[in-house]
Parts: structure tokens; sequence; C-alpha cells
């Protein structure tokens, strides 16, 4: 967010929360800057993109392929990758621009050349979780009523997060297929492995099948995020793969590339499930939670109270556990606070149940849903809570299979 004369009273809520009276006045000259934190990022303001020369078109067809690519060509951009996303009916081109050109005009010019490409900038998405100081208890379970023993998961699930360690004893029941879709160094850390290790840890599910998108680059600056483009990606594989259910544990801006294949992917029977993000209850909606066709998952803690830095909206669906939440993985073992750990609670709960598993569209399992959750918050729906907390009693009918 650029400094600015005048601020909105969302930002004057949250710099008055962050400095105090005194700051505020001098915010008020100066213009505050407000930064989500997220696993893996520094206190600054992350980048909202994943480079600033690059756009990404998607096209539905041949010719529009063709029409894009001669149009990028006669301007001078550079054609870096083509990539046919045959599971979504799409086919992706990635141009990297000429040094007098801005995204911008770069999407004006490929829109006007061929209208029926949807041209965007390739956004950043990153993962929202972070280590806690606290040491909370062992307390999931018990506050979803989750049987004991565990359940069957009935279908594979796609995981587009970093990588997986399929080696971690927490994931010695599961079969964990990986493919590795971002550019760049590996994130050194274990969010994919401890995302992994919630979703199919013993307690909760027996035999789950996970297909590891790890989307996870290192760019130029040490930040850690996934791009537009490669989620797509990952998303087209997931399908091909025949994977129905889908864990995102990322959040960052809206991307009309990513809500295209949202939307494509949602009409072909994908149900997505996704943190609602870290930035903070005054935050406007991160993606890919605030897309419609997606469920979107807040964290609440062991008193059933909101995590506090959770994004909150009309667009919120569902809670789960969140805050200082016990993980492993391999010999290491710490606790976890975000929304990102309390996604793979529901997809968990949707992969174990036959009525969630079988839903045919996130309409649907959005339905089914409102019977499987404890109201929290104002009655009914609300922005906080969503449809209240997950629960997980008759979640399976194979207690321990």
């Amino acid at each position: 967010m650029p400094n600015s004369k005048y601020l909105s009273p969302k930002l004057i809520a949250s710099c008055w929360r962050q400095f105090g009276l005194g700051l505020l006045i001098w915010a008020f000259l100066t213009g505050c800057k407000v930064a989500s934190q997220s696993d893996g990022l520094p206190a600054k303001a992350a980048p909202s993109v994943t480079d600033e020369r690059l756009v990404v078109a998607l096209v539905p067809d041949d010719l529009a392929f063709e029409n894009v690519r001669t149009a990028a060509s006669s301007a001078g951009y550079f054609l870096i990758r083509t990539t046919d996303l045959g599971s979504l009916g799409l086919r992706m081109l990635s141009f990297e621009l000429p040094v007098d050109v801005t995204g911008a005009q770069a999407i004006q010019y490929l829109e006007a050349a061929e209208p029926n490409s949807t041209v965007g900038v390739d956004h950043a998405y990153y993962l929202q979780q972070s280590a806690s100081a606290a040491r909370g208890v062992m307390y999931a379970n018990d506050l979803l009523d989750w049987p004991a023993g565990g359940c069957r998961a009935l279908v594979p699930v796609g995981l587009i997060d970093s990588g997986v360690d399929a080696s971690a004893p927490e994931l010695a029941g599961a079969e964990v297929v990986s493919r590795r879709f971002a550019t760049g160094e590996r994130l050194r850390g274990r969010h994919g492995t401890e995302v992994a290790s919630v979703l199919a840890h013993r307690s909760r599910l027996h035999g789950a099948v996970i297909y590891n998108a790890d989307v996870i680059g290192e760019r130029a600056d040490g930040t850690h995020s996934a791009g537009a483009a490669v989620m797509i990606r990952a998303i087209d594989w997931l399908a091909a793969e025949g994977v129905r259910v889908i864990n995102l544990s990322l959040a960052g801006p809206y991307n009309k590339l990513l809500n295209l294949a949202v939307n494509v992917a949602s009409e072909r029977g994908l149900l997505l499930i996704a943190a609602v993000g870290n930035s903070g209850p005054d935050a406007d909606p991160q993606y890919p939670a605030g897309f419609e066709p997606v469920i979107a998952v807040t964290a609440v803690d062991a008193n059933r109270r909101l995590y506090r830095n959770a994004v909150q909206g009309a667009h919120v669906d569902v809670a789960a556990p969140g805050v200082d939440i016990f993980v492993s993985s391999g010999n290491a073992s710490r606790f976890v606070t975000g929304t990102s750990i309390a996604a793979p609670f529901v997809t968990a709960r949707v992969l174990a149940d036959p009525a969630l598993a079988s839903s045919k569209s996130v309409d649907e399992l959005r339905q089914r849903l409102t019977q499987q959750t404890e109201d929290l918050g104002l009655s009914g729906r609300d922005p906080e809570f969503g449809l209240g907390l997950i629960k997980a009693n008759g979640a399976c009918d194979l207690k321990g299979s």
C-alpha cells in the first residue's frame, strides 16, 4: 500500500491498533504501511507479484492462442512458456515485457487484440502460518468431536503447497505423489509437510492418498511464494489425475487469471478448500478463499475464539482449529498458528464423510456443511465464523478402518 496523505477508516483502525495515538498522528502525515505476516516472510510488506516484467494470458482455443502470440510478438514481447491446460480446457502463454511496457499496458493491448483472452499479472500467494510462542494443548480432535481411531479417506486429495516429505513418520499410513511446479530454490520450511500431517494424521485419516503440488519458489528478493500461473498449472495437473478435493493453504490478492481457472475447475466438479488468510480483520478478502466457488476456512483456538489475525468477511464459510496446533514433521515438532493449519481439518472432514466427499459441486458441499457445524458468534452465518465450527461426529461409518 503506497504512502498517502489521506487514510481510509480501515487503515486508520489498523494503524491505531499497531502504533497507538501518538504514532497515528505521524501516520496521517506520512501514511502507514501494513504488512501481512505469514510463514517465511520478512516483516516488511511482501511483493504482490512474482515478477513485474511478466504477464500471463489464458485462452480457450487455438485461434485465440495464435492471435495473442502474434500480437505479443509484433509488440516485442518475449514468449517464455506455453502450457496446455487440457483438464481445464485452456491454454496459457507467459510473456516477458520490454522495459518500456507496463503490465497494465500489456494487459490492455493483448485483450484488445484477442477479446476471448484473459490477461493478467502473475500475483504472488503466500503460506498463511507461523510458529506459535505459546504452548497449547492437543485439543483439535476433541474440539471437532473427531471419531476415536480416525476415519478412512474415501477419495484422494490435492495439496497445493510447499513440498511434502513423504518419509515423515506422521505420514506413514499415507501415500504421497509429488510434483514440483515452482522454479528456483525449494522452500526449506516444513509448511507442506505440516499441513499434510494435520490432514492425514493417523488419529484422523487412514489410507490417505495425497497429490502434492509443490508450488512455492524463492524470488529474487529472497521471499517464497507461489505465482498465479503456477497455481493454475497445479490445479490442471490435479484435475488430470482425477483429484476432486483440493486444499490450498495460501493467500494473496485478487487475480483474474486464477479466478477464471477456479471457476472452470468448479464447473468441472472440483471442490476447493482454502485458508482465508492472516492479514487481519480489516483486510480485504484474500484469494483463492475469496472466490465464490471455494470453501473459505478461518481459525479458532481451544476456547472457540477467533484467531485475531484471521481475515473476516461475507465469504468466510467455516471455522476449524488453527491456534497453537501441535504438528510434527520428521524429527521436529512445534506449535503453529494460522488459517493455513485450519484448512486441512476441514479438508480431512470432507475426505472422511461419504455425504461431503460425494458432493457434485461447491454449492452442494457448502449446503451440506450447514448441517455439520456448531454455530459460533452471531446467530446464523456471520463474517467472523461463517457457518460456525466444523464438527466431525458421525464423520465416517468405519471408525479405525
